[in-house]
């Protein structure tokens, strides 16, 4: 609270840490691949199908790409029709490892990548001139202002690359994202989701899942959920460890910083493979590759 009447206060700005990529990530994210698994807590309900909304939650959306306009009418899209986001309100596991990111002037999406740390876009953050950035409030199964797991702030970030909006280069996209420590260890309860580098090799199977807080379906007040998505190609430059992941899936702002995962086999929890960071007329685009594990392995370590 303010001392004053009509003051406003703010948090202090954080600290980080600007990583340097190392010249072979793909045998080094490889070696991390045991380290960097999922927790799936014991007192929380597993779901591994797609979440679900709860009769009493439901409303119509607030936008529809796919309405049918009349003539003099438009609308700004980057949703490829049908729409396949699904509202949903589930907070069994892994649903709840994802939640709102609330930053100055805006909101993103997020998940926990461990006990204490969250993966999300760089360009959601506001990067300072003196190597800090802006508090920022992690909620994991925000909806409609509820917090049932509480929240968090920060205490230090990790990047690869400060990424400033809103005009994103390729390069950008291909490390558009930062691991954030958080102050309260909300993996703890909520449990977090594995991460593992992305291969070209699964390029057009439809294994990928999305979870964010879209601006058009939901105000960024609830999370949806879409399933099945294929990566069309990547893109980057070297080892391939920079990679783009370029997609169809149904993308809008709000959704920024939300995963791209997937399930493998024997395992109970999903893997982070990718970002979502930028989007276009004819493609939407994720930062991926074998460096996500490798900033999260070091954010880990630093502050276990």
């Amino acid at each position: 609270m303010s001392p004053k009447p009509g003051v406003r206060l703010f948090p202090d700005p954080i600290k980080g840490t600007l990583v340097d990529r190392p010249a072979k990530s793909s045998a080094v994210a490889a070696d991390l691949d045991k380290k960097l698994e999922g927790f799936v807590p014991d007192h929380l309900a597993f779901n591994p199908h797609a979440p679900a909304l709860e009769e009493r939650f439901q409303r119509k959306a607030f936008f529809d790409p796919a309405a049918p306009l009349k003539r003099g009418q438009f609308m700004a899209t980057t949703i490829f029709p049908p729409d396949q986001r699904r509202v949903f309100s589930d907070t069994s596991f892994p649903w709840c490892t994802v939640g709102r990111v609330d930053v100055t002037g805006g909101t993103g999406s997020g998940a926990l990548v461990g006990p204490r740390h969250l993966l999300c876009a760089s360009h959601m953050m506001t990067w300072n001139a003196d190597n800090t950035v802006n508090q920022v409030t992690f909620t994991p199964s925000y909806f409609d202002g509820n917090a049932p797991f509480g929240n968090s702030g920060i205490i230090h970030w990790y990047a690869f690359r400060k990424v400033v909006g809103p005009i994103l280069s390729g390069d950008d996209c291909q490390q558009d994202y930062v691991v954030l420590v958080l102050n309260n260890r909300l993996g703890d309860t909520c449990g977090w989701m594995g991460t593992r580098g992305y291969s070209d090799s699964w390029n057009g199977q439809s294994a990928w899942s999305h979870i964010g807080y879209p601006g058009d379906l939901t105000g960024a007040a609830r999370p949806t959920f879409q399933g099945s998505i294929a990566i069309n190609s990547t893109a980057g430059s070297d080892d391939p460890t920079d990679e783009s992941l370029l997609q169809q899936a149904d993308v809008w702002p709000g959704q920024s910083g939300g995963p791209f995962f997937g399930w493998w086999s024997g395992e109970p929890w999903p893997r982070v493979t990718g970002v979502q960071s930028a989007q276009n007329s004819s493609t939407n685009l994720a930062g991926g590759g074998n460096d996500i594990p490798i900033l999260v392995n070091q954010a880990r370590n630093d502050f276990p």
